[in-house]
């Protein structure tokens, strides 16, 4: 029995090396295989941040009347050199618009990029695997602000704005009052005594006009209910007006100006309440052009500016859409 034993081993021994050599070869071919989809992950990762940065740098010049505006063109010149910065190319056959409400005729709010690309395969090539393809999407779109910061504590009312808005006469509007009705373009003092003027959590003429001259250092938010500030406060619109005014040295007029210019300004887009209060519903985007009328009964006149895109400043949802947006992946 123990010859037959050593002479069964034996005769196995070629077999056994066989399958241990084979096992050895599918054992390291997985291995090379997850190494390989481990460099796919990666490649697919950096695909998708390079998308997500195109997009989201792109939105910025939204929204588009069509296809055919400046505005697109830009969108897609934006979202092409941002994908190249990453070293990934696309074109416009890998770009497509976003519609408002996913209707072509109405404005393009968003934009959308699919780009796929080869991954050649190092290891798993022992497999008969050469390659594969990876295939990444990515969007954004601009929404109505929900919040803002460094906002002025001077209004306009919806109803107001959006008459103007109708009416196409937007490049002189009043954003604070006088008492002298042939001075009033836009009349947003639609409750006694109550000339635009807000009150931004704090008391008095000092601090309207530190904040019309800063800007406030706080987030207002829609859908929040603010005080009216009383009275004409036109020392303080004055003086507030004309310090920041002059911080703009840069020659921008109402029709070239940068981005950060002090006499852009976002202002609350209000619905009036009773007991001298108002709701915030929106946000909109003047220029400010003069104050007038003497100093006891001053008022300020700015062009409206819509398709502001600016970081938000508030957790929940916008409001009316008066043309400040902010910008938001959507896959």
């Amino acid at each position: 029995m123990r010859n037959f034993s050593d002479r069964f081993f034996r005769q196995q021994n070629g077999s056994v090396a066989v399958v241990t050599a084979l096992s050895l070869v599918i054992l390291l071919g997985f291995a090379a295989l997850v190494t390989d989809l481990g460099s796919v992950h990666n490649q697919k990762s950096k695909l998708q941040n390079a998308l997500d940065s195109a997009v989201l740098s792109a939105v910025r010049e939204l929204p588009a009347a069509n296809t055919g505006s400046v505005k697109w063109i830009e969108a897609q010149n934006q979202a092409i050199a941002y994908a190249a910065a990453n070293n990934y190319t696309i074109s416009t056959d890998d770009i497509e618009p976003l519609y408002q409400d996913n209707q072509t005729t109405n404005k393009i709010i968003g934009i959308k990029v699919t780009k796929s690309m080869g991954v050649d395969y190092t290891f798993a090539r022992v497999m008969g695997f050469d390659s594969t393809t990876v295939t990444d999407a990515a969007a954004a779109g601009v929404v109505p602000a929900g919040g803002v910061t460094g906002a002025v504590p001077l209004s306009i009312t919806s109803s107001a704005l959006s008459s103007a808005i109708a009416a196409g006469v937007t490049d002189d509007l009043m954003i604070k009052c006088s008492s002298d009705a042939d001075e009033i373009t836009i009349d947003n003092s639609t409750a006694t005594g109550w000339f635009g003027a807000l009150r931004f959590f704090g008391q008095g003429a000092n601090d309207y006009e530190a904040n019309l001259a800063n800007g406030y250092s706080g987030t207002i938010q829609v859908g929040q209910i603010l005080d009216m500030e009383s009275g004409n406060m036109s020392g303080p619109t004055l003086d507030g007006f004309t310090t920041r005014y002059n911080k703009c040295t840069d020659s921008c007029t109402a029709d070239n100006f940068t981005d950060n210019c002090p006499r852009l300004v976002y202002v609350p887009v209000v619905q009036v309440l009773p007991s001298k209060q108002v709701k915030v519903v929106s946000f909109a985007a003047f220029y400010l052009l003069a104050c007038g009328g003497n100093g006891n009964n001053s008022y300020i006149k700015a062009k409206y500016i819509p398709g502001r895109v600016i970081a938000d400043s508030a957790a929940g949802g916008g409001g009316e859409d008066f043309g400040v947006y902010t910008s938001r992946l959507l896959e």
